[in-house]
């Protein structure tokens, strides 16, 4: 996956469409302009472009093609990992059907161009795409670095953290069912916290899924429920794909387990590792001492 800078630099089009005058019209249009842009004349060789060069982060497709389609070209993209989850997606069309627009709906496609259409509406189009892409890539950017960093806060050594034994100056010394309660309580207050910021702030700008699964799955555990991978995912309040993203980022990070589901093999779910819970503890006793 680029970083936020490289898209940034250079943002490639890729403009996909079975006639080759259309194709040349839009590249010469969107080069002219100051994009990057290339062109193919059919679905198996657009889809070779993209694998090839990691810098197509907007794809402009029509839909109807011979051999495959829009619709079919652009779920292959849409499969192609984070990139492709990330790709600002746009179809032309001088056929709109209901069909399709329900498909491009569950692939989150930017938006139609209905030919024939004007330069400026295209360019216009293109260039809402391309920012479309750049915040994706910086708010990938900025999970990726919020699962390093937790990672590093929860299994990093941590030589002078506070034993989970000491007391709060004032107190005397806590039972293991206070400590218990104590933590379970500033957990709730994160997670409400993280709930009343996003009334205020856009949660596209201020969001840290990977951090409030993190919590959200803690807590649910120490309230005796057992979590299924989809269930975690709709607690997120975010994209499915970014959620299964982020849920296997801390995964393969080693903060979290999945296990199948005895009853239904179709069903996963997922714990805390030991380690992730103890120094998650250890995070949560030293706020206490602090507060």
């Amino acid at each position: 996956m680029q970083t936020n800078q490289q898209a940034e630099d250079a943002v490639k089009i890729l403009v996909v469409d079975d006639e080759e005058c259309a194709v040349e019209e839009l590249v010469f249009a969107l080069c002219a302009a100051g994009f990057n842009a290339i062109g193919a004349n059919s679905a198996s060789r657009g889809l070779e472009y993209f694998l090839k060069d990691d810098r197509i982060g907007v794809v402009v497709s029509d839909i109807r093609m011979p051999m495959q389609d829009g619709i079919g070209f652009l779920q292959k993209i849409r499969r192609c990992g984070e990139r492709g989850a990330a790709c600002s997606l746009i179809l032309m069309t001088g056929f709109p059907e209901i069909s399709s627009a329900i498909e491009a709906i569950d692939l989150r496609v930017a938006r139609y161009l209905q030919k024939p259409f004007e330069p400026d509406e295209a360019l216009a189009v293109v260039s809402a795409a391309v920012s479309s892409y750049r915040r994706a890539v910086e708010a990938s950017d900025a999970n990726d670095a919020a699962v390093s960093a937790l990672r590093a806060l929860l299994l990093a050594p941590t030589p002078g953290t506070a034993s989970t034994e000491t007391a709060k100056p004032g107190h005397g010394a806590e039972t293991p069912e206070n400590r218990e309660q104590r933590r379970t309580e500033t957990l709730r207050s994160l997670l409400r916290f993280r709930k009343q910021r996003s009334e205020f702030l856009p949660q596209e700008m201020f969001g840290d899924p990977a951090w409030f699964m993190f919590l959200e799955l803690a807590h649910l555990e120490r309230s005796g429920k057992a979590t299924s991978v989809s269930g975690l995912c709709m607690s997120a309040n975010i994209s499915q794909t970014t959620a299964l993203r982020r849920i296997q980022d801390m995964v393969e990070a080693g903060l979290i387990v999945r296990h199948e589901d005895p009853r239904d093999k179709r069903r996963s779910h997922i714990n805390l590792t030991t380690e992730a819970n103890e120094r998650l503890n250890q995070l949560l006793d030293r706020a206490a001492i602090d507060t």
